[in-house]
């Protein structure tokens, strides 16, 4: 395995500063005004970490861009010939973008000019683009998640005055209903959304560095918060995924630890003590997850500083893998398609994007997504 060097070894990261403020009812969300600062849960790369989902067989990346636009790839499954498009203009994407496949088509979210919240949309097999506005200025301090829930599809992001907002509209139709997940002072990073069966699950960053879990059954309203882990336990925006019946959460943790929480659904307690999956690893990274097959049974995938853990369900064995890439320049979004784990990455030194997977040996294969994405 290729020995990474941790980014923040380089010199070359960004922090990125995430603000807050008040929030309440649904009329609260378009009228709060009154911003403060929050600390940021993790630094950032030089580049955009990208967003990855498989839709119509086919691997998916969104990403914003170096002038804050908002670019898509896809390529054809089985090939490695890359097409690009633009989905928005300069200027308009001032976050991470976060994409999901949803029935015949592809979504995307981000965080828009003047904290605001912004949603498109493309049908399979089209060039053509759809923006719609979720919600409007100073409501959204943070990159929003989504995810398909059933028939509806979910956002999260941060809320004014660290709160926690989720938002909701039926599929083919463009009526965003916001709802209060979290109260003030409850959030302090980019949220995570997953689905589970009917339930929609998602996970935060809480006061102290503490982990914080929410649930709710589809198509019913109140949220059922649950804590994870306490005070000193997160140190990055947290990954989550639905798994078999459970909720399955990665984070960074004390002392450079990729940690890694599971449950049950609408059970308690969390997992605990908490699975080590790697023991200070030299940097603290926002996580990504995904559940994977690899023949072995159903299991979770993990990756952080471009190396990628696998473990079947109730094993708690982690096998290591890693693309071995030498200084990546963000961290990395990953996938399942098939049985094949999905890795997509900037390079350190210029606006190129890398896409990895790996075949049925375990072996990696890389592949130039864009050379300058701009």
């Amino acid at each position: 395995m290729t020995i990474i060097v941790p980014r923040w070894r380089l010199g070359i990261r960004r922090s990125w500063t995430r603000t807050t403020l008040a929030i309440g009812s649904a009329a609260g969300l378009a009228a709060a005004m009154l911003a403060t600062s929050a600390p940021s849960a993790s630094a950032s790369a030089p580049y955009s970490t990208p967003a990855m989902a498989v839709a119509a067989g086919n691997t998916v990346i969104a990403v914003q861009t170096q002038n804050d636009g908002l670019r898509f790839y896809w390529n054809q499954y089985g090939t490695n010939t890359w097409r690009g498009e633009q989905v928005a203009a300069n200027g308009t994407a001032l976050s991470v973008p976060a994409i999901a496949a949803d029935g015949n088509g592809v979504n995307i979210v981000v965080e828009g000019p003047n904290n605001s919240l912004d949603f498109y949309w493309q049908t399979d097999g089209t060039s053509t683009w759809h923006e719609e506005t979720v919600a409007g200025a100073n409501s959204t301090y943070s990159a929003p998640r989504l995810a398909t829930i059933g028939n509806f599809v979910g956002i999260v992001a941060q809320g004014p005055r660290n709160s926690l907002d989720y938002y909701w509209a039926m599929n083919g139709t463009s009526t965003w209903t916001p709802e209060w997940v979290g109260g003030y002072n409850t959030t302090y990073s980019a949220p995570a959304i997953a689905a589970d069966g009917s339930y929609a699950i998602v996970a935060a960053e809480g006061p102290s560095n503490s982990l914080e879990y929410y649930w709710q059954l589809d198509g019913t309203n109140p949220w059922f918060p649950e804590p994870v882990a306490g005070a000193g336990t997160t140190f990055s925006d947290p990954a989550i995924t639905g798994n078999d019946g459970s909720a399955n959460i990665a984070v960074a943790g004390p002392n450079d630890d990729l940690d890694f929480y599971w449950q049950q659904n609408v059970t308690l307690p969390w997992d605990n003590p908490v699975e080590v999956i790697a023991p200070d690893i030299g940097a603290q990274e926002d996580p990504g997850i995904t559940t994977m097959n690899h023949g072995s049974g159903d299991g979770v995938c993990v990756t952080e500083s471009e190396s990628v853990w696998c473990a079947v369900n109730g094993s708690a064995h982690w096998s290591i893998t890693s693309p071995g890439v030498w200084f990546p320049g963000s961290d990395s979004a990953i996938t399942e398609n098939g049985s094949s784990d999905n890795v997509a990455f900037y390079y350190c030194c210029g606006p190129k994007l890398f896409f990895d997977w790996d075949d049925s040996s375990g072996n990696w294969h890389g592949e130039t997504v864009d050379n300058n994405v701009s």
